[in-house]
């Protein structure tokens, strides 16, 4: 025990000769810039801004003076109480902090000050690493000797995020309140401090009991740091929030998952630093305002009242841009973007990948396999018995047109295992999926996000052309000065006649004639011109996917904690928004036209036997 605490006082001496060395630093380089002028604008594929930082909000930088004088009091009582006397740090507040989080294995407490939370607002991005927490200490340092104590909170004030989408004292007095920040009563000044501890959890719009216990201890707070008394704290505790009856936005908080997606490549690119962002960058996109529109308003006629969440993409496949997306059904309650972050199982839309592979090694529309309950004998001497929806079969063989129009599972694995496993295994490696290599990775047991499922349907939609999709197609600094531009780098990656034939394939799956044993999967919708389509439907997931050269759509429903999906009107939400909004925005035919390698033949696609009057596929020249 002895020894433990010697370490403690030996990391407390580093840690203090360490900081006095930076505050000889952060001396001699002189006063921060506090980035005024900073900022990002983002703009739509029509160079209109769709989002632009706080620095061009609508609202206003305020002084202090145009501040009550409650809510700074609030602020720094429950945020830093020890603000007006340390410098930078709070040594006390780090001492408590290593007691209860090291000595009594607790992770409770946190020691960080207002001036560490500004440095953090002004300079960093929310990089997890021992680089940043240095690059933060040198920053509050640098604040904390060249600024006065005033200055540094002003500058916090006007920067804190209040969740919804505002920053600042002044847009949040205006959006909660409908008044200024220098208007605010003292149980309107200490709600909204403590907002800034969570916004997302202690938003009175959302959470109001949360919230009201926040207030009390932010109220507990100034009482103990004597700035009301006793009688001013229990009073304010039994007034009601007072909130204004609306709460409007200058911006669009649908764009918002967008334009998180765009930050995130941003930051992959390298450009979400300070050396960048102290420069103000315009960031011109591929967003289409017209698609996102669409997905939200079919989100919101869904008026969905459970926990069911959603997530939705739009990719044009001729150019990989990223033209919507849609991480959640309302970013002002949850800001987690599913698109990009939630992995699930992407289940049958798996098996069109298999049967390009199948198409590379031979198959053809009429090649034909035995539909019936089949138990698998597999190398490691087990067994697999995979079952058909609602166990239903042909008992007589059925054509890969059909297998899948119906989204037949024997079909499948006996496809899978005729070709080998390593192969789906290889190819789903290309796109950075692990995957277990066994007979029911046929049935997509994988998880990978909506955003990276794109991807790999985009690069068979564009006939085998690859290039990642992405957002971002320049970037300029505040003089206009070009930073960065998109170079197209797509490949052929894939055979062009195989994704050609099983893109004509997959129309299928609108085709009633195909509903015999089992359902097409899409025979209860009807599209005004020729899609592509494909589902995937467990009990805990349903996705879809569906295309033409000009347009893709990926759609995800389900629970975020993995509950199943107990009733009908859930499951059919990802074909229901797709289909209206492939309807809405496909103004004329546009489908692919088979290249000098393929033959167009018309088959009986139940017998795959030639018949004049059946269905136009495409066919290999050559194939008997």
């Amino acid at each position: 025990m002895i020894r433990f605490i010697k370490r403690i006082v030996y990391c407390f001496v580093g840690l203090l000769t360490f900081l006095l060395l930076m505050y000889l630093v952060a001396f001699c380089v002189g006063e921060p810039e506090l980035n005024k002028d900073r900022y990002i604008k983002l703009y739509d594929d029509q160079n209109e801004i769709f989002y632009q930082s706080i620095n061009n909000y609508s609202g206003q930088y305020v002084s202090l003076e145009n501040v009550n004088p409650y809510f700074l009091k609030a602020i720094v009582s429950i945020e830093d109480k020890r603000f007006y006397q340390h410098h930078g740090f709070d040594y006390v507040g780090i001492s408590r902090a290593i007691k209860t989080n090291v000595i009594k294995r607790k992770n409770s407490q946190g020691a960080s000050t207002i001036t560490q939370q500004y440095a953090r607002l002004l300079y960093l991005t929310n990089e997890k690493t021992w680089s940043r927490k240095v690059k933060e200490a040198f920053f509050t340092l640098q604040l904390e000797t060249h600024l006065s104590k005033d200055k540094i909170l002003e500058g916090y004030v006007n920067n804190v995020y209040f969740g919804h989408g505002i920053y600042g004292i002044e847009n949040a007095a205006q959006y909660f309140y409908k008044k200024k920040a220098s208007e605010l009563t003292l149980n309107e000044a200490s709600m909204l401090a403590g907002v800034v501890n969570g916004p997302q959890y202690y938003s009175p719009l959302l959470h109001e009991r949360k919230a009201k216990q926040r207030q009390a201890l932010v109220l507990n707070a100034m009482y103990e740091n004597h700035v009301i008394t006793k009688s001013v704290l229990e009073a304010t505790k039994k007034q009601t929030l007072n909130l204004a009856k609306e709460h409007s936005l200058n911006e669009n908080m649908s764009n918002y998952y967008y334009k998180y997606t765009v930050l995130q490549e941003l930051e992959n690119l390298g450009y979400y630093n300070n050396q960048y962002l102290n420069k103000g960058l315009n960031i011109y996109t591929s967003f289409h305002q017209e698609y996102q529109d669409t997905l939200n308003q079919l989100i919101k006629e869904k008026d969905i009242q459970t926990d069911l969440q959603c997530a939705f993409t739009v990719v044009n496949p001729k150019t990989s841009q990223l033209q919507a997306l849609l991480g959640g059904k309302d970013y002002s309650k949850s800001q987690y973007n599913r698109a990009l972050h939630a992995n699930r199982q992407i289940g049958s839309t798996m098996k069109p990948l298999l049967y390009y592979l199948a198409l590379e090694n031979g198959f053809n529309p009429t090649t034909s396999f035995l539909c019936e309950p089949t138990t698998f004998k597999l190398e490691n001497q087990t067994t697999y018995s995979p079952s058909n929806f609602h166990k239903k079969y042909a008992y007589k063989d059925i054509t890969l047109a059909q297998a899948i129009a119906v989204s037949d599972n024997i079909f499948a694995v006996k496809t899978h295992l005729f070709l080998g496993t390593e192969n789906l295994y290889n190819f789903l490696r290309n796109y950075h999926i692990k995957a277990k290599n066994n007979a029911s990775l046929a049935l997509g047991t994988v998880n990978t996000n909506i955003y990276n499922l794109s991807n790999i349907y985009c690069n068979i939609a564009s006939t085998g052309k690859y290039q990642p999709i992405y957002t971002i197609e320049k970037i300029t600094d505040h003089q206009g000065k070009l930073i960065y531009q998109h170079k197209n780098k797509r490949t052929q990656t894939l055979n062009k006649e195989s994704c050609l034939i099983l893109s004509q394939l997959l129309t299928g799956t609108f085709n009633k004639q195909f509903s015999t044993y089992l359902s097409a999967t899409m025979s209860n919708y009807q599209t005004k011109y020729t899609v592509a389509c494909k589902t995937g439907s467990t009990d805990y997931d349903n996705l879809i996917v569906a295309y033409n050269p000009n347009i893709l759509i990926t759609g995800w429903v389900g629970y975020d904690d993995n509950r199943k999906m107990e009733q009908s009107e859930e499951k059919v939400i990802t074909k229901d928004v797709t289909i209206s909004f492939l309807n809405k925005h496909i103004k004329k035919e546009s489908w692919y036209y088979p290249t000098s390698k393929l033959n167009a033949i018309s088959i009986n696609p139940l017998s795959g036997e030639f018949d004049e009057n059946g269905i136009v596929y495409w066919f290999r020249k050559g194939t008997p």
